[in-house]
């Protein structure tokens, strides 16, 4: 990679821009998980729809922040803390793109199952509780970075396993019920991607809370990620005979 000569002006001036540019995407990314789940839970085909298109302004913005991180990177000079910065500015990008593609991935979902006939109420609370607190969870650690709290990017990171047990306990569920009633096997399925990805997001957000911990200690957290049990491991019943 070249190396270019830049002022700590500039370098500054780099550094401000991009988390301006940060602060947009993290905006978008919180409401297009908001109204995914909003879409979802409502069973509004016209939103959802809306929230599939709006990937593309986050992938714009995540391909700027690539290229003010490039830019950094190829600057001689750079103390750690604007080199921690650079590479923070690569991963925390891209984490939030995934986010966001996930988003889309959960609406476009629900524009399937909304054009189907409504299925058992309690699954429906079940999806949204857990895409609620996949939302809450992103939101905790995007806070915490905006604030510069370690102590809130740790929370997140250890409390990561709590949502994976409510994804496990909705997996094994909406597996019983189509085991137990042929017709749920459709809905079923994509409900089953739909929770997929919310428990996705939330491994994005401990990823956040890795990257944020690099940022502003030079080191990585010392003991391994927290993890539930894996969903292929939870008991699935059997069609009652």
């Amino acid at each position: 990679m070249a190396t270019l000569k830049m002022a700590p002006t500039q370098v500054e001036l780099l550094l401000h821009t991009a988390e301006g540019e940060f602060a947009q995407m993290v905006a978008l990314v919180e409401t297009q998980l908001s109204e995914a789940i909003t879409a979802f839970e409502r069973r509004d085909v016209a939103l959802a729809e809306r929230v599939a298109l709006s990937d593309e302004k986050v992938d714009a913005l995540n391909q700027r922040l690539d290229d003010r991180a490039f830019a950094l990177l190829q600057a001689n000079g750079l103390n750690d803390r604007a080199l921690r910065h650079a590479v923070s500015f690569l991963k925390l990008s891209g984490e939030l793109e995934r986010v966001g593609d996930l988003a889309k991935n959960v609406a476009k979902r629900s524009v399937i199952i909304c054009r189907q006939p409504p299925f058992d109420s309690s699954q429906v609370t079940g999806v949204v509780r857990l895409g609620r607190a996949s939302l809450r969870q992103l939101s905790d650690i995007l806070n915490a970075y905006q604030a510069g709290n370690l102590a809130g990017a740790e929370a997140v990171w250890s409390g990561d396993d709590d949502l994976d047990e409510l994804y496990n306990s909705l997996y094994a569920e909406l597996i019983g019920a189509m085991t137990e009633n042929p017709a749920q096997v459709e809905p079923g399925a994509h409900l089953l991607f739909i929770v997929k990805n919310f428990e996705r997001i939330g491994d994005h957000a401990t990823n956040i809370a890795e990257v944020f911990h690099f940022l502003e200690t030079g080191a990585h957290f010392e003991d391994d990620r927290p993890k539930g049990q894996d969903p292929a491991a939870v008991a699935l019943p059997t069609r009652a005979s």
